[in-house]
């Protein structure tokens, strides 16, 4: 199967990753040559940077602006085509073989406008549309296909994706029993972001050399001062996310010292924010209409997922498990690379899908190009990022994968176990009960029933028995209708029989009688009668009883007919009466 090439653009950052061999990270800068393909980077990111050239900057944000941007030699660009150059250049950076499948996601809050000018910019690329268009992919859709790779997602109920980015944080709502589908528009909160991070905690450090001494930032050469501080208020930033303390050198006009940072001071620093991030969390999912027994999880994904107090802060105020990855900064990068990779499989008609375990396998393999020495370059934007930046110190080609997702007890982990281990137990839908059986599937309904069908062929096998048993119970019945209605001849006629089976006598009788008088209606049954003996019955007694509704008889019987139709007993033969000639 192939390799799926997953690329991801975010405001501070440029991602590409080839799903489980490597990935890079470049900051969105493009250096444009007039003889050769454009760079992407800068110089300590990338090695190629070895000449100089027209450098274009904060392109990401314009994307879909008619306006272009005005580069130092004059000329105009069009950011969605400054873009598409630019993920050309990292396509090329992971060493894309030629065939693999490519995905490109772009930052959920963007307009419709945008993708749409970046779909066109990209369809003048060749390497994007071979040996398919490689599609555009919300990457709040490619992380939470990540997510559900590595370490999985609940199935039902409603999922908070907080994207954590460097200049702002976005919030997707979506419903995981429908497919993941967004249950309304991304929100963009700016009021908490990696950048203003960085520049809380530089108020911090100013604010404790201020009370140790006194220090000049009036003049103007305390501006590259302050930039330089700032840049390493960043990278302390990113080595508490997993160190409980780090350290700093402040060079400021007239005054240079060792600062010590701690994680509860970061923790301070970004309290406030943080509480009114959550709030615009929660705001968000009641707007939308949503109970908050609803919602089953948190998924954080970008660099400052990083942060302990960030996912303990969603986790104790939503009661909900955080779910992130070992390495959340590439998350949808690694998403859109599992989308593309499926999406040939899926072409090629076969069964067969990505592997689980993907992102971790990703995250094993993750590397990035040669770079020059980190003490040679301005801290900036590599690769081993640990928040929304990256750290200088990193080096360029990681030996070893810096990131393992054992815990201590196992011997891997980060150093001091500072980030809390968030697992989410895939049984914990206990919002959800299970839809209950139709009544007509219960055991007792079933079981009652299969009772009831036992006891009705019982009993319909009974009737059929004993009606069969009683079928001579007529002709008793009868038999004092037939001492009264029926004439001398025919009882005189019946005497000389009386070696017959008491069922050859009974017969005559039942047969005049049905003659004389219309037959009882069919629903009218008779009562069972005891069974027949074989003794003859007894002669009728001389004083006929009485009826309750005596019928009019003729004076003198009918003649007799051969048409006349004759009543058939079931279970009987045919006897002819002894008054008719045989039946041919």
């Amino acid at each position: 199967m192939s390799d799926g090439v997953g690329l991801s653009v975010g405001a501070t950052d440029l991602t590409a990753v080839v799903v489980g061999r490597t990935a890079v990270t470049r900051s969105p800068v493009v250096t444009l040559y007039p003889h050769r393909p454009p760079e992407v980077g800068v110089p300590s990111e990338n090695p190629n940077l070895n000449e100089r050239g027209l450098i274009i900057t904060d392109f990401v944000d314009r994307v879909g602006d008619p306006i272009g941007i005005v580069a130092a030699d004059g000329s105009t660009h069009l950011a969605d085509k400054v873009l598409a150059d630019a993920l050309r250049a990292m396509l090329y950076t992971v060493g894309r073989p030629s065939g693999d499948p490519v995905a490109i996601t772009y930052p959920a809050h963007w307009r419709p406008a945008a993708v749409d000018a970046l779909r066109t910019a990209l369809a003048a690329v060749p390497e994007f549309q071979q040996p398919t268009s490689a599609p555009l992919i919300s990457d709040a859709a490619a992380a939470l296909t990540a997510l559900q790779d590595d370490p999985g997602v609940p199935t039902r109920g409603v999922i908070a994706l907080c994207d954590f980015g460097g200049t702002g944080t976005s919030i997707t709502l979506v419903d995981a029993a429908n497919g993941f589908a967004p249950m309304g528009p991304t929100v963009r909160h700016t009021d908490f972001s990696g950048d203003l991070i960085d520049q809380a905690l530089l108020t911090h450090v100013i604010d404790d050399l201020s009370a140790a001494g006194t220090i000049d930032l009036s003049g103007t050469s305390a501006i590259g001062s302050l930039t330089r501080l700032r840049a390493q208020c960043r990278v302390a930033k990113e080595r508490l996310s997993t160190a409980a303390v780090t350290s700093l050198v402040a060079e400021l006009p007239g005054h240079r010292s060792d600062v010590r940072l701690t994680r509860n001071e970061l923790d301070e620093a970004i309290r406030a924010p943080l509480a009114d991030f959550v709030g615009v969390v929660q705001e968000t999912v009641e707007r939308n209409g949503i109970p908050t027994a609803n919602l089953v999880a948190v998924a954080s994904v970008g660099g400052g997922a990083r942060i302990p107090i960030i996912t303990t802060t969603l986790s104790e105020h939503f009661r909900v498990p955080v779910i992130t990855t070992g390495q959340p900064e590439l998350t949808a990068a690694i998403g859109g690379g599992l989308k593309a990779a499926r999406g040939t499989v899926e072409e090629g008609m076969t069964s067969m899908a990505a592997a689980p375990g993907a992102v971790a396998a990703a995250a094993a393999a993750t590397a990035m190009a040669p770079g020059v020495d980190p003490q040679d370059a301005p801290a900036s934007s590599t690769f081993g990022a640990l928040a929304w930046s990256d750290a200088d110190d990193v080096p360029d080609v990681a030996p070893t994968d810096p990131y393992d997702y054992a815990s201590p007890a196992d011997g891997g982990g980060f150093v001091d176990n500072a980030r809390p281990q968030m697992q989410f137990d895939h049984e914990q839908d206990a919002h959800y009960d299970e839809a209950p059986l139709p009544w007509y599937r219960r055991p007792a309904i079933v079981l009652v029933a299969g009772v009831l069908a036992v006891l009705a062929a019982l009993t319909a096998a009974v009737l059929f028995v004993m009606r069969d048993d009683s079928s001579p119970a007529p002709a008793s019945t009868t038999a004092p209708v037939t001492a009264t209605t029926t004439p001398a001849p025919t009882t005189t006629a019946a005497a000389p029989a009386p070696a017959a089976p008491p069922e050859q006598t009974q017969a005559p009788q039942t047969r005049t009688v049905t003659r004389q008088a219309p037959p009882p209606p069919a629903t009218q049954e008779a009562p069972p009668a005891p069974p027949p003996t074989s003794e003859a019955p007894p002669p009728p007694p001389p004083t006929p009883e009485p009826t309750p509704e005596p019928t009019p008889e003729p004076s003198t019987p009918p003649p007799w007919s051969p048409t006349a139709p004759y009543p058939t007993i079931p279970g009987l033969p045919w006897v002819p009466a002894p008054q008719a000639p045989a039946q041919p």
